[in-house]
């Protein structure tokens, strides 16, 4: 059922202040990250790759997480280090990287964005998560309209389930990894667009696992982004 507590957020425009707002009102502690790139690549990228939401806070964290809208940088998982000891790229960071060279894309040319906006240490212990996920629904709404995204590359399966709903997209094919059974799931929207539904990369390393391996899951995942080619179920 949709939250009636959204509905004042069904704006035409998003800002900051709206995010800010929410943050507020939903009670959230930990901080919040919406954009781990400049805001122009909202209306640029045709690729974007999609979290659900930021993690890190909780009673033992203490690290001072900000409000952030957009990143300064050309990406964060290019530009920031988020490896156990602060000085090395993360498992999380090392796919996505990954990603990047399979679509052949460089760091400045995506969108990095959250599905849910608001950062818990994870998604079970994120704060009034009904609200939160129809606030963040209201919040794509207007990421939609304004994006030139065509495809879009899920860190793990739940934001393609809520994007696919948003963007009206249907299921069409899993490609196996070969790692036990995760697969790669494709939808596909009336216009064509894609969502690519990935295992979490920092849960499930598909790529660098060796030669073979890591070939045949590249082959899958290049079939799964390939909106010229057909969808094989």
């Amino acid at each position: 059922m949709r939250s009636e507590f959204a509905g004042s957020f069904n704006v035409k425009e998003f800002t900051k202040r709206d995010i800010d707002q929410a943050y507020r009102d939903l009670g959230h502690r930990w901080g919040w990250s919406f954009m781990g790139v400049p805001s122009e690549r909202l209306h640029s990228a045709q690729v974007a790759f999609v979290g659900l939401n930021p993690g890190g806070g909780g009673e033992k964290d203490t690290y001072p997480y900000g409000h952030l809208w957009e990143s300064e940088s050309v990406n964060c998982y290019y530009d920031e280090q988020w490896g156990s000891n602060g000085n090395t790229d993360s498992p999380l960071q090392t796919q996505v990287k990954e990603w990047h060279r399979l679509l052949g894309l460089r760091p400045d040319d995506p969108l990095c964005i959250q599905f849910c906006p608001f950062r818990s240490p994870n998604w079970k212990s994120l704060a009034k998560r009904e609200d939160s996920i129809a606030f963040a629904k209201d919040l794509w709404r207007w990421v939609l309209s304004v994006s030139s995204a065509r495809l879009f590359v899920t860190m793990g399966k739940l934001p393609a389930q809520y994007l696919a709903d948003l963007m009206g997209a249907k299921w069409m094919a899993s490609h196996p990894t070969g790692w036990g059974r995760q697969t790669i799931d494709v939808y596909v929207c009336p216009d064509s667009k894609r969502i690519i539904a990935m295992p979490h990369p920092s849960r499930f390393r598909i790529f660098g696992r060796g030669e073979e391996l890591s070939g045949d899951v590249e082959r899958a995942f290049l079939a799964a982004a390939d909106a010229t080619g057909p969808v094989q179920k």
